[in-house]
C-alpha cells in the first residue's frame, strides 16, 4: 500500500471549499477505502485549529473537524530525536519554516510522497523529487 504525507494545506482543503478540494477528498476516500495510507505529523492537529480558525470557523466547528480527522484514522506521526534532527537539517538547507520542514522530513524519512498545495515552499524544495503539487495527484 502506498503511503504519503499531506500538509495541513491540503488537509483543511477537506473542510474548505477551494482549488483543489476535489482531490483532497479522493485522497481522503483512497485512505478510508484502504488503497493508500495516509501519515500526518502531530502537527497537523494544531495547524488545522489555526487555519480554521483564521476561516472564521467557530470552536464547535474545529473540533468537529478534529473529530472528523481522528475518524478518518490518518496515521499520526509524533516526532522522535532522529526526525527532529531532520527537520532542523530541512529547514536549514531549503529556507523553508520548521513547520513545513516538519512534514517534508517526515515522508523523506517513512520513504514516502509528500502533496501539497503551498507553492512558496514548493519552489524552495524544487530538487526534492518525492515533494509533490497536489494538483498532480493521481489514483
Amino acid at each position: 500500500m502506498d503511503q504519503i504525507v499531506l500538509d495541513t494545506n491540503v488537509i483543511a482543503k477537506l473542510f474548505l471549499k477551494e482549488e483543489w478540494s476535489d482531490i483532497a477528498l479522493k485522497i481522503k476516500d483512497a485512505h478510508v477505502d484502504g488503497k493508500i495510507e495516509v501519515t500526518l505529523p502531530s502537527l497537523t492537529r494544531y495547524e488545522l485549529i489555526n487555519v480554521l480558525k483564521y476561516k472564521s470557523f467557530e470552536k464547535e466547528e474545529v473540533r468537529e473537524a478534529l473529530e472528523v480527522i481522528s475518524d478518518y484514522a490518518f496515521s499520526m506521526i509524533e516526532p522522535d530525536d532522529i526526525l527532529v534532527n531532520k527537520i532542523v537539517d530541512f529547514s536549514a538547507d531549503y529556507d523553508i519554516s520548521g513547520y513545513a520542514a516538519t512534514y517534508v522530513a517526515l515522508a523523506n524519512h517513512i520513504g514516502a510522497l509528500f502533496y501539497t498545495a503551498d507553492d512558496k515552499m514548493l519552489r524552495k524544495v524544487k530538487k526534492l523529487d518525492f515533494v509533490k503539487h497536489l494538483s498532480g495527484y493521481h489514483i
